[in-house]
C-alpha cells in the first residue's frame, strides 16, 4: 500500500496567531518577542523578514531597521489552545499524528482513501478548515514520507497545497536549494556549499563514497534525503512520546555547589549527545533532586524554543536546580528527563547567538565520539553516573 503523509505547515506560527488575534497587523511587518525575554525577538513576518529583521535579533536594532515594526507580547496560553486544537482536528483524520514544532503537524492518510475519500481532498479540506475556523493560512504538502511532504510546504509556503507524487520525488526534488532540505547540520550545510553544492541534484551527481570523504557517515542520510528517501513513521496518537533521562548518584552526599553543579552538567551533557544524535530538540525539562533524608523534590519548564545544546539546556537545569535546591541537607542523586523531543522539520532554536555554541557542541560531540566520554570533563571533575 502506498504510503501517503499530509504535512500542515503554518509559516510564521506566532506571527499568524497574533493576526488571528487582532485583525489590525494583517499588512504590517509583525515581530512577537520571545517569551522570557523582552529583548529578543521569537518570529517575524514575512514583510519583517523583508526588511532585514529575522528571528533572535535584538528589539532595538530590530526598530531601528523597520521603523514600522509591529511588535507584539507572546501568548503562550493562546499558542497552546491553537495547538491542542489543530491536534484534535488532525486526529480525527488518522490515528497516526504528530506534532513536530508549533505550528507543524504530520499525519499519516495510508489507507483511509475509503473513509476520507482521496487524500489531495482531505489536504485541501484541511487547508480551508484551518482558515475558516483559524483564520490564519496554511501550506499543505501531500508526499509519500515525511521528509517530501515538508519539502513540498517548503516550497509552496506561505499558503497552498502542493502535491508530489510516489516516484517523482527525486525529479521534484533536483532543482531545489541544497537548504531546502531539513535537519541538515550547519556545519555540513556550509561544507556542502563550500564545495559549489548550490542544487539538490548536485548532490546526486557524485557518488556516495566520494561525498563520504568530506562529510564522513553522515553522507548517507544527505544523499538519501537528496533523493526523498525517508522512511520515518509517524508516531501513533497511542504510542509513548520519546524522551530521554539520566541519573548520577554522588559518590558521597554533598551540598558543595562545584561539585552539584559538575555532576549536573555530566548527565545534561550525556542527554544533549543522545538527543541531538537522534536529530531532536527538547521542548521541555524535568529536574528531580534526592536529600540525604530521602525527601525528593522535583520542578519542570518548557524550552521555547526548543534547545538541544548542552550550554543552552544546562542553564535551564541550573535555574531549576537554584529553585530546588533550598534546604541545608546533602544530595545524594541528580535526574534530568528531556521530553516533547521535536524533530528539525518544526521552527526549531534559530537564534543567531546560538550558532557559535551548534558549532561548539558538534566539535564536542565528534570528540566523545573518537575518544570517549571522558576526554571533556566539566572543571576538570569526572562523575559516573
Amino acid at each position: 500500500m502506498e504510503r501517503t503523509i499530509l504535512h500542515i505547515n503554518v509559516i510564521n506560527f506566532y506571527v499568524a496567531v497574533a493576526r488571528s488575534m487582532n485583525s489590525q497587523l494583517v499588512g504590517y511587518p509583525v515581530a512577537v518577542r520571545a517569551c522570557g525575554s523582552k529583548k529578543v525577538l521569537l518570529d517575524v513576518s514575512k514583510e519583517a523578514s523583508e526588511s532585514g529583521v529575522h528571528r533572535g535579533m535584538n528589539v532595538n536594532a530590530a526598530m531601528r531597521i523597520c521603523r514600522d515594526l509591529r511588535i507584539t507580547d507572546p501568548m503562550p496560553s493562546v499558542y497552546d489552545r491553537v495547538e491542542r486544537f489543530l491536534f484534535q482536528y488532525a486526529s480525527r483524520l488518522s490515528p497516526q499524528t504528530e506534532t513536530a514544532g508549533p505550528g507543524h503537524l504530520f499525519i499519516d492518510l495510508t489507507g483511509t482513501r475509503r473513509l476520507l475519500g482521496p487524500a489531495v481532498d482531505v489536504a485541501d479540506s484541511a487547508r480551508r478548515f484551518i482558515k475558516e475556523e483559524c483564520r490564519f493560512d496554511s501550506a499543505i504538502g501531500l508526499a509519500a514520507s515525511r521528509l517530501v511532504s515538508k519539502i513540498a510546504t517548503r516550497v509552496i509556503k506561505p499558503q497552498g497545497l502542493c502535491t508530489v507524487i510516489q516516484g517523482c520525488e527525486e525529479e521534484f526534488m533536483a532543482p531545489l536549494p541544497v537548504n531546502y532540505l531539513p535537519g541538515i547540520d550547519h556545519h555540513f550545510l556550509k561544507q556542502l556549499l563550500q564545495f559549489n553544492f548550490q542544487l539538490i541534484r548536485d548532490i546526486n551527481r557524485i557518488p556516495v563514497q566520494t561525498l563520504a570523504t568530506v562529510l564522513g557517515p553522515v553522507a548517507w542520510e544527505i544523499c538519501n534525503q537528496a533523493r526523498g528517501i525517508d522512511d520515518t513513521p509517524v508516531r501513533q496518537i497511542s504510542e509513548p512520546a520519546p524522551s530521554v533521562h539520566e541519573t548520577v548518584t554522588l559518590g558521597e552526599p554533598t551540598n558543595n555547589e562545584s561539585e552539584i553543579a559538575g555532576a549536573l552538567f555530566h548527565i545534561v551533557s550525556r542527554c544533549g549527545a543522545k538527543i541531538r544524535k537522534m536529530g531532536l530538540a527538547a521542548g521541555k525539562v524535568y529536574l528531580n533532586i534526592t536529600y540525604a533524608d530521602g525527601i525528593r523534590n522535583f520542578r519542570s519548564v518548557r524550552l521555547n524554543p526548543p534547545l538541544s545544546g548542552d550550554l543552552g539546556i544546562y542553564k535551564q537545569c541550573a535555574l531549576l536546580l537554584r529553585k530546588l535546591f533550598l534546604r541545608r541537607v546533602r544530595l545524594t542523586d541528580l535526574t534530568v528527563r528531556f521530553s516533547e523531543l521535536t524533530f528539525p522539520y518544526g521552527q526549531m532554536d534559530l537564534f543567531m547567538d546560538n550558532q557559535r555554541e551548534e558549532n561548539l557542541m558538534n566539535a564536542i560531540d565528534t570528540i566523545h565520539q573518537n575518544f570517549g566520554e571522558r576526554a571533556i570533563r566539566f572543571w576538570g571533575r569526572n562523575y559516573v553516573a
